[in-house]
């Protein structure tokens, strides 16, 4: 009998596609839909010959846009008169304008499929919280071959979490998940880490095996209803974040729950929970195990949200930033790094000041346009990368071993990318070169020429916004920011640089070529050229002019 069932199943998906297809008057396609329409009527009635008792009688799910199958009125459970939804559901007025209209066609779709859909996770947490939501996603009891069938411009992604993506115009995309089920380690495991969650589940399900009360809400667009099995409504009118289940065994499973707990305390301005900051603290080496390019994701995110300078304090509060960048709570302890030489005493609330600073004007820009990896990264890194190279001669390739060696040894933890930790050396390298110095100017020519080579790199333009953010932190004028932003925008549309350049190329600043050298390390790299940089010139010996002479001149007899 089930073999009949899912033989209609996909005679109808067949037959639904047929009919929306273009006949064309083309006698093969009608002829095929005839005969699908025939088919779908022969095991219609066989099935109608085979049929169970009602009680008993399956439910056909089509797959696709086929007609839904509905339970007669009579065998419908009818609710008593007076009695509650059963779900724990609580009407709650948010505007449909403030949801996204791509989400809001989505869901509508997947119920007209037949299936279940809600928003769900962050976006309903900030709607209630009266921020915008940066994406909308959404959860369904469809599975991702089934929703993948119903929309074109949609794929699945990933082998740990299965989910669909659907995507837009303008780059927008929208995340599309099944509800699953919470899936728990054997007992007798030590290592609670969960490596594979593709179990389906239930809508309670899903809902329970989210990381916070706050992030298990569901949204049902069509009645206007929170659904909340966690308790996430209360604790969202509370302002307080909870761990759903034990904080010991959640944070164990996914260390990088500690991380985000983190970022919401900051973002939401929400209160913790006794219970999970004991747990953080206890199981903050956790975050070691975690796959290093998640950790360097949530980590940007942490510096993304506009409250750095909250977050970095969290991070120490709760013994984290010893963790995941030990290098900063050894400078704010009196070390800088790369050099052995201790901070003196008088110079640490300084240090910590100024880091503090330095985060501060980082939320400023962050709140007002788009930042890149480098800049926020740079942003925190500053104060004691800058500390270093100060340590140092004036030689930039003493300079350059300390930066190299200082990125190299948070590259580990946090997933930098040799891109990314490039660009930052780049971008250190240069902070001395775009400051005015003073000291004994070079030629005017050879000052234009490294004027434009400067702005021609691609790096320029986050090393301009870091070095915005340091004057900022130090109250310093922002004439030089203008100045080399005006350089940059005169090298876009073509025109020549101001007659008074600035003059890098002076005591202590490196030039453009000397920012491009990499590490000693690298030397083989860069000379073949493999590393996508210019490859330096080797200088050729002069010829003699005249070698008769020479030769006669440095021999015996010549010098007798």
């Amino acid at each position: 009998m089930e073999w009949l069932i899912e033989t209609l199943r996909v005679l109808r998906e067949v037959r639904d596609w047929t009919d929306h297809r273009s006949l064309d008057r083309n006698k093969r396609r009608i002829a095929t839909r005839n005969a699908v329409h025939r088919a779908v009527k022969v095991a219609e009635s066989t099935l109608a010959a085979n049929e169970t008792p009602t009680d008993a009688r399956p439910q056909v799910t089509p797959l696709g846009p086929a007609r839904t199958h509905r339970p007669a009125p009579t065998d419908r459970p009818r609710r008593p008169r007076g009695a509650a939804d059963p779900r724990p559901a609580e009407r709650q007025a948010i505007p449909l304008d403030q949801i996204d209209p791509q989400a809001l066609s989505a869901i509508r779709r997947l119920r007209r499929y037949g299936y279940r859909a809600y928003l769900v996770g962050g976006c309903v947490r900030d709607l209630l919280l009266g921020f915008t939501p940066k994406d909308f996603d959404i959860a369904t009891d469809a599975r991702p071959e089934e929703i993948k069938s119903m929309f074109r411009n949609s794929r699945i992604i990933g082998r740990r979490f299965r989910l669909v993506h659907l995507y837009y115009r303008g780059g927008k995309v929208l995340e599309v998940s099944t509800f699953r089920a919470h899936i728990t380690a054997d007992d007798d495991d030590a290592d609670l880490l969960i490596k594979r969650d593709n179990v389906f589940g239930s809508e309670e399900e899903d809902a329970r095996r989210r990381d916070f009360t706050i992030n298990g809400l569901f949204y049902d667009v069509g009645t206007g209803r929170i659904i909340d099995h966690v308790g996430g409504l209360h604790d969202i009118r509370q302002r307080y974040l909870r761990m759903i289940g034990d904080p010991d065994i959640r944070l164990r499973e996914d260390p990088v729950r500690i991380l985000r707990a983190i970022r919401f305390t900051a973002k939401l301005k929400v209160r913790m929970d006794p219970d999970l900051h004991a747990s953080i603290r206890a199981n903050r080496d956790e975050i070691s195990k975690c796959a290093p390019a998640r950790v360097m994701e949530e980590t940007l995110r942490l510096l993304r949200i506009g409250h750095a300078e909250r977050t970095v304090e969290l991070m120490d509060d709760l013994g984290v930033l010893p963790v995941l960048l030990p290098e900063i709570r050894a400078f704010l302890d009196g070390h800088i790094p790369g050099v052995d030489l201790p901070v003196p005493e008088d110079q640490l609330p300084t240090n910590a000041h100024l880091m503090k600073r330095h985060l501060q004007e980082l939320d400023h820009m962050v709140r007002n346009q788009d930042v890149s990896d480098e800049v926020v990264l740079g942003a925190l890194l500053y104060t004691p990368l800058i500390r270093a190279i100060d340590a140092e001669d004036d030689n930039p390739r003493d300079r350059n071993r300390v930066v190299s060696h200082f990125l190299s040894s948070i590259g580990g933890r946090i997933n930098l990318t040799r891109r990314l930790s490039e660009h930052l050396r780049q971008i250190f390298m240069a902070q001395r070169s775009l400051l005015p110095h003073s000291g004994t100017r070079r030629r005017r020519g050879r000052r234009r020429s490294n004027d434009a080579a400067l702005v021609r790199k691609p790096f320029f333009d986050d090393a301009v916004d870091l070095l915005e953010i340091h004057l900022r932190a130090m109250d310093r004028d922002l004439d030089v920011v203008e100045k080399w932003r005006r350089k940059s925008k005169a090298h876009a549309e073509g025109r020549p640089l101001d007659d008074e350049p600035l003059d890098p190329s002076v005591n202590g600043a490196a030039t453009a070529s000397e920012i491009d050298d990499r590490d000693p390390s690298d030397e083989e790299e860069r000379a073949s050229g493999q590393d996508g940089g210019r490859r330096r010139r080797r200088r050729r010996p002069r010829r003699k002019k005249n070698a008769a002479t020479d030769t006669a001149a440095t021999s015996p007899e010549g010098t007798a």
